[in-house]
């Protein structure tokens, strides 16, 4: 009994080790990963190939949707638009950045949330046509991540395999979708995410773009808290993210924005405007390019040569265009 007792003892001072250790890194890095319980383990592979052949991939992306409220609706709207304009050349699928399902995510794969947020908003005659690739956000965890994971059995567009996954579109871009919720990291990139991270942007196809999701920013210029302005990142994930990845691509701070770190070759990008409160920002970070307070959503395009973010508000206007050629 003494010796299991000097066990948990033991444990927990080590635990607490760890933690004053990560909040020296990165601030809130250790709250993130306490404050949720755990989802389904294990990265998983996915690939599809881009057709016809030659042609560019395209993508639309946003987060922070899950409302079913007259925002999100009229995002959805733009979106449909949007498709439609392609004509035969439909986009490629839908990034969804977190923040699913407002307030506390779903209790089940059969939640009516599952209809009146997302099966209506993007069940339009054109965007119910595309494939949906989202990541958990921190009010997915409220109530069943499990569910979210669950329903890709369930509904074929809705492509979420495990908490953290991968995607490779042919060859012009790997899709690396992580759980910023839980940064773990272990040592085994089956079961954490960091390892997972690193192991699938360590050889990604030749010449293809390095695309990353997550819920959470690695900057930003929302005043809202740590977890809104990247800065629970700022010294664990970010400097990893700048070495291995051309764009990462976020939700949860509610803003359209488009930011560039000196001696990092990514790309941020933050959209958690599909259909939340829009939130509140400080307009003077001198690492941003482009910042707007609106409803809207992403339209990318990557050929092997050059990748284009289209910043879109709620009524189909185009904001801003981040233009990036392969060096």
């Amino acid at each position: 009994m003494r010796q299991l007792v000097f066990f948990r003892i033991a444990k927990s001072a080590l635990v607490l080790l760890a933690g004053i250790a990560l909040c020296g890194l990165g601030g809130g890095v250790l709250w993130l990963w306490l404050s949720v319980p755990r989802a389904v383990s294990g990265g998983r592979e996915m690939s599809f190939p881009v057709s016809p052949e030659g042609r560019p991939l395209r993508l639309l992306a946003l987060g922070d949707t899950g409302t079913g409220e007259q925002a999100q609706l009229q995002v959805a709207a733009a979106m449909e638009k949007w498709c439609k304009a392609q004509g035969a050349n439909l986009p490629d699928g839908i990034l969804l950045l977190g923040d699913n399902f407002y307030s506390s995510g779903v209790e089940s794969v059969m939640d009516p949330q599952w209809q009146s947020k997302f099966e209506v908003p993007y069940g339009s005659p054109c965007l119910s046509r595309l494939p949906v690739y989202p990541v958990l956000g921190n009010h997915d965890y409220r109530l069943s991540p499990q569910a979210q994971i669950d329903y890709s059995a369930v509904q074929p567009r809705w492509r979420m395999p495990a908490r953290f996954y991968s995607v490779d579109f042919g060859p012009l871009a790997r899709l690396v979708a992580i759980d910023t919720n839980r940064v773990d990291w272990c040592g085994s990139p089956k079961n954490c995410v960091v390892d997972f991270m690193n192991s699938r942007l360590a050889s990604p196809p030749a010449g293809a773009w390095r695309i990353i999701i997550g819920h959470h920013p690695m900057i930003s210029s929302s005043s809202h808290g740590r977890s809104y302005d990247g800065t629970f990142f700022k010294y664990t994930l970010r400097p990893r993210v700048c070495q291995i990845a051309d764009l990462y691509l976020s939700g949860h701070s509610h803003q359209m924005e488009h930011l560039r770190v000196p001696e990092c070759a990514t790309d941020f990008v933050v959209a958690g405007t599909g259909g939340g409160d829009i939130g509140r920002v400080k307009d003077d970070r001198p690492d941003s390019m482009f910042l707007k307070q609106v409803y809207g959503f992403l339209a990318l395009e990557f050929t092997p040569s050059r990748m284009v973010v289209t910043f879109v508000d709620e009524s189909g206007a185009v904001l801003h265009k981040l233009e990036r050629d392969r060096g």
